[in-house]
């Protein structure tokens, strides 16, 4: 009677530590795959660069400009502010906030270096001035 008993707790044992061992392997194998999914995402780097020259007419009220969703300027502009960004998405929209009328004008970027010149309107928005 005891040697059966000790046959059933091994056996036991010995099927518990093999799906242990089954389920590390799985676990171990989905997060290889995962990883090395998320490795060959696209990062790319741009080497497009904006610069950003504001008009005469944009440099009397405080303004926030922004590229996408990240920050680039908050404030009054001087007349020497230029701001130059490089390119990170494969498309890219110029957000400009008047902060006084709370008013958002948005200008699409192109897709290689420019030089974009930012004026008023006379409405109260801004554009890009067209060389």
């Amino acid at each position: 009677m005891r040697r059966r008993t000790t046959r059933a707790n091994n056996s036991f044992l010995l099927g518990s530590l093999v799906m242990i061992v089954l389920v590390l392997v799985v676990v171990v194998l989905f997060l290889f795959l995962s990883f090395r999914i998320y490795d060959k995402k696209d990062h790319a780097s741009y080497a497009e660069r904006y610069e950003i020259v504001f008009d005469k007419s944009a440099l009397d009220s405080p303004l926030t400009i922004y590229i996408n969703d990240s920050l680039l300027f908050s404030g009054t502009p001087r007349p020497e502010l230029t701001l130059s960004v490089g390119r990170f998405a494969k498309e890219s929209s110029l957000l400009v906030v008047d902060d006084a009328t709370k008013g958002v004008s948005t200008i699409a970027l192109s897709d290689r270096s420019e030089t974009v010149r930012i004026a008023k309107k006379e409405n109260g928005g801004y554009k890009k001035l067209v060389e």
